[in-house]
């Protein structure tokens, strides 16, 4: 199973994912996980006309438990997005042991680093070729879990308070000069 997790807008790229999914074996499936956002309706009319709509899920907003079940069933993490402030779904993904294809755009290279197939997210067929290397090297799922297994551990609440704290030190400091 190829999982998506994050809103149905039209900024994450769903229409190019489910697009890219077309071009993919038979036999794989796609769940989206995710509540409705701008162009959601966009999106569900392109599933609605898929030819592999039978194969693509749409799950809607899902609890903890849910979503830790659908992780754990992932064979690949697909977040193709145009635009992100962050990308959290990348470190979820990361700390349960899913490789990831992402965009090679925006915030998601800097929180992928070495630990994602990083991908133009405007190209289809460069989607799907990711999605397929993912597919089927064995080797290439290995490193990247591993890779991103240690990459989560970086992004730990703790550190990300004390570097905040960090950065009010060096603000307060600077003030007082």
């Amino acid at each position: 199973m190829i999982l998506f997790v994050g809103a149905l807008q039209r900024r994450k790229n769903i229409a190019r994912l489910v697009e890219a999914f077309e071009k993919l074996p038979a036999g794989w499936r796609l769940a989206l996980a995710g509540s409705s956002g701008y162009g959601a309706a966009e999106i569900l009319a392109r599933i609605e006309v898929s030819p592999r709509r039978n194969d693509i899920h749409v799950l809607g907003y899902v609890t903890n438990t849910v979503l830790t079940d659908l992780f754990r069933r992932a064979s690949i993490f697909a977040f193709p997005s145009l635009d992100e402030g962050f990308g959290m779904p990348l470190l979820d993904a990361m700390a349960h042991s899913v490789p990831i294809l992402t965009s090679n755009v925006s915030a998601m290279p800097e929180v992928a680093g070495d630990a994602a197939v990083l991908v133009d997210p405007t190209d289809v067929t460069a989607i799907a070729d990711g999605l397929k290397q993912l597919m089927d090297d064995s080797d290439l799922q290995t490193r990247l879990i591993q890779a991103g297994l240690a990459r989560s551990r970086e992004f730990s609440w703790k550190r990300a308070v004390e570097k905040t704290w960090q950065v009010y030190e060096e603000l307060l400091a600077a003030g007082r000069s």
